[in-house]
């Protein structure tokens, strides 16, 4: 905690007190008598003929009220100060009158103020509380001061808190994933395709931005065994949809010693254990303000009975509940057919419950899913399905035998010489990997029961939006 000693005009005079310079946040209700000095935004505005009655925001939550008497603001520089407007206090720490509640047991006293930014008066008719999310993408800048909306960017940076605390206790190795790539992971026709230097100036190298960090980590893991990331993942995906971004933030992981196909799904079970647990402590009063910690608690009794359900299950279970591929022709899904994202939460909010959906034919997954010894026709992958949103990660375990992964890549007309690295990791001591990618923005509209990701996302991306 700083101090600046105010100075006096007489050697005989007493010193005055030590004005104590932008004390930390947590320390403002013990400082009761104690002159202290704060800079921030003036959040909420209530002018009176003798004192203006305010609210000083030093950032998400951190709120004190204030009291600044007419005669002040008529000595400072412009006279008058507006809604968010910046500006530096100087005055008294003392403590609420009886009976009186404020975000802290202490309000300011203010005697003097600097208005260093003197905020447009139009401030609150930008974006105010009831604007539609048109207006909230369009004036993001002003909309990420909503209370709410602080509230929930502080809820996303706390599940990131959440997530890497998981990893750290399971002994998984953080590792930091290049976003520029040579080759294809998930598909062509979602890709980002960019222009990369090449060795000369006039030959530039084809490239895309990552879809997955699954390789990176996959070529960690036996350096550095369990290995994780957290980092923007780009699709190029025409989608609209209330789930899906061209660029989200995806925390991955890849686990070795995954010997049978139960092992990946106590892995993912223990994970959504320990994100839950994580959050319900870091976030707390987080979730609190946002009316959202009994729901977490309900949702991380959920994880103690998750549905597993086989792929051809699913598809019975669609025919069952009157789920169809067509819904005005009536016509069923069949068995080998991949259902679709509004089938699939439809079916998983029949369900309520959280779904490890597995073992999908392997004509639509990836060229780097282990075959199902039972069924080599499909594939040991999971999608993990929760109710109101549908899938959070995509998972599964990861072929181990060089000359299937060989033909599978074929099979996906890819070039096995572009993914000679990935096939060396099977020549030269495969660790038994599975992995997951997890969506955070998708899992946090889940937690928070919001509509869509763009409510969760500081700055989303999504065809058709690039600003700000």
């Amino acid at each position: 905690m700083s101090v600046i000693s105010t100075s006096t005009t007489e050697a005989s005079s007493a010193p005055s007190a030590p004005v104590i310079k932008s004390p930390p946040y947590s320390e403002l209700s013990s400082l009761d008598g104690q002159d202290v000095q704060l800079i921030g935004w003036i959040h909420h505005l209530r002018i009176q003929s003798k004192y203006i009655f305010a609210t000083l925001r030093m950032g998400t939550d951190k709120l004190i009220q204030i009291v600044i008497p007419m005669k002040v603001v008529k000595e400072s520089s412009t006279q008058h100060v507006t809604l968010e407007s910046f500006v530096r206090l100087t005055g008294k720490i003392s403590k609420l009158p009886a009976n009186k509640y404020s975000f802290l047991s202490v309000e300011m006293q203010v005697d003097k103020l600097d208005v260093l930014s003197l905020a447009d008066a139009s401030f609150p008719s930008i974006c105010p509380p009831d604007a539609g999310s048109d207006v909230k993408l369009e004036k993001r800048h002003v909309f990420l001061r909503d209370e709410k909306f602080a509230r929930i960017t502080k809820c996303r940076e706390e599940i990131l808190q959440a997530i890497r605390l998981h990893f750290q206790k399971t002994e998984c190795r953080e590792i930091v994933p290049p976003s520029f790539t040579g080759v294809e992971c998930e598909g062509g026709a979602t890709l980002f395709k960019v222009q990369h230097p090449g060795k000369s100036t006039d030959k530039p190298m084809e490239a895309y931005l990552t879809q997955s960090s699954q390789f990176s980590l996959e070529m960690a893991v036996p350096a550095h065994g369990h290995c994780y990331c957290i980092a923007p993942s780009f699709r190029a995906e025409n989608s609209h949809t209330r789930r899906h971004l061209t660029e989200f933030l995806h925390a991955e992981s890849e686990w070795f010693g995954i010997i049978s196909f139960e092992d990946h799904l106590q892995k993912l079970t223990e994970m959504m254990r320990g994100i839950l647990d994580g959050l319900l402590d870091i976030g707390k009063e987080t979730l609190k303000s946002l009316d959202a910690y009994d729901r977490v608690l309900k949702l991380r009794a959920m994880v103690e009975d998750i549905l597993v359900l086989d792929h051809k299950d699913a598809i019975a279970k669609c025919r069952e509940l009157g789920i169809y591929k067509d819904e005005e022709t009536k016509t069923h899904f069949d068995e080998r057919d991949d259902i679709p994202e509004a089938a699939e939460r439809k079916l998983i909010d029949k369900l309520d419950r959280i779904v490890f959906l597995v073992r999908f034919p392997k004509e639509f997954k990836s060229f780097y899913m282990a075959l199902d010894p039972e069924d080599s026709s499909r594939v040991l992958g999971c999608d993990v399905e929760v109710p109101g949103v549908g899938e959070i990660i995509g998972s599964g375990v990861r072929e181990q035998d060089y000359e299937r992964l060989h033909k599978r890549l074929l099979e996906a007309k890819l070039d096995p010489a572009d993914y000679q690295e990935y096939l060396d990791l099977r020549r030269f001591g495969f660790g038994m990997t599975s992995g997951m990618g997890l969506g955070v923005d998708r899992m946090l509209t889940w937690i928070l029961d919001l509509h869509s990701i763009r409510d969760v996302t500081t700055f989303p991306r999504f065809p058709g939006y690039l600003r700000p």
